[in-house]
């Protein structure tokens, strides 16, 4: 077996804490993460009528503290993603719903430096611009159950076609090397001009082949996580919608790395922040901007992140 030096665990412990950026590093930091948290908001639980959709998410998200163990002083990642999805819902309906088919198509750009460390030879200056997991969703369901309450069902699946490279953290941004399977379940209440939304998720996630733990690379199996993303708001005659948005993550099962549990992997994260959404003549065309502040993080990579989200009917 080839040694390995104990430069190398340092570098790759750090790789591995600032791979927590959007999605929570899987070597200290548990779960998959997948998911980017808080990207919806208000209307959430609401599948429009039959036809075609596009939604562009633009997302700036900034990391400078670290909540947990880690090998070095002080680091700084920051992500610019774009990820476009596109929306059909077809004309016909199964259990009493509209039913729908989706894919997004994520794109990133990151930049990661860990410039203090114990040793100064693992410093990480790494960037890098490529496309992460695509996701995809066969199965849709909307309900509308009268004009104040309305649910939809929907099972998400990332596929590992980004471009993943163990040894680069930036490359592991949106890319993770396996696959995650995710029911999801949202609602949308209004009444008298008052939005009230949430998205629960639950993730199921596949092995990752190429894994990294404390200098070793082999088979890790990220725990199950739950999350929510929630908005609650007021809409104006305007076309202005305003409130408080936010989200809670938590890891539920312990990580697994070739076929042991690791131990103190179990992450969590909140976020809240406030959100504007803008929908003119509820026409074709909206957007809404929101600002998140995190807290409560637990073997995360933590701090502020912007998102900006664009919706078109065609």
């Amino acid at each position: 077996m080839k040694k390995v030096s104990f430069q190398q665990i340092l570098q790759t412990l750090v790789a591995a804490a600032v791979f927590s950026l959007l999605i929570s590093a899987q070597s200290w930091a548990g779960g998959g993460q997948h998911y980017p948290n808080g990207v919806e908001d208000f209307a959430v639980g609401a599948l429009p009528p039959p036809g075609t959709y596009l939604v562009n998410y633009f997302l700036l998200v900034q990391k400078n503290h670290l909540k947990g163990p880690n090998p070095f002083d002080s680091f700084k990642a920051d992500v610019v993603a774009e990820v476009p999805r596109l929306i059909y819902v077809t004309p016909l309906t199964l259990l009493g719903a509209n039913w729908a088919v989706q894919a997004f198509l994520p794109m990133y750009h990151a930049d990661i430096k860990a410039p203090s460390t114990p040793v100064p030879q693992a410093a990480i200056d790494d960037r890098d611009t490529g496309l992460g997991d695509i996701i995809f969703s066969p199965l849709v369901l909307g309900w509308h159950f009268g004009p104040d309450l309305h649910a939809v069902f929907a099972l998400d699946i990332w596929a590992p076609t980004g471009d993943y490279d163990k040894k680069r953290p930036s490359t592991q941004i949106l890319s993770k090397n396996m696959w995650t399977f995710e029911p999801v379940v949202a609602l949308s209440y209004f009444k008298q001009g008052f939005d009230v939304s949430a998205k629960l998720m639950y993730d199921f996630n596949t092995t990752n082949n190429n894994g990294v733990l404390g200098g070793q690379v082999g088979k890790l199996d990220p725990g199950q996580e739950f999350h929510i993303d929630w908005a609650t708001g007021y809409s104006f005659k305007n076309g202005l919608t305003a409130g408080l948005v936010g989200y809670n993550y938590w890891q539920v099962t312990d990580d697994e790395f070739a076929g042991a549990t690791v131990k103190d992997s179990i992450s969590q994260v909140g976020g809240i922040g406030v959100g504007i959404k803008y929908w003119p003549k509820m026409g074709p065309f909206s957007m809404t901007l929101k600002q998140y502040w995190e807290y409560g993080a637990k073997n995360m990579a933590t701090g502020p992140q912007t998102q900006f989200k664009i919706i078109y009917a065609f």
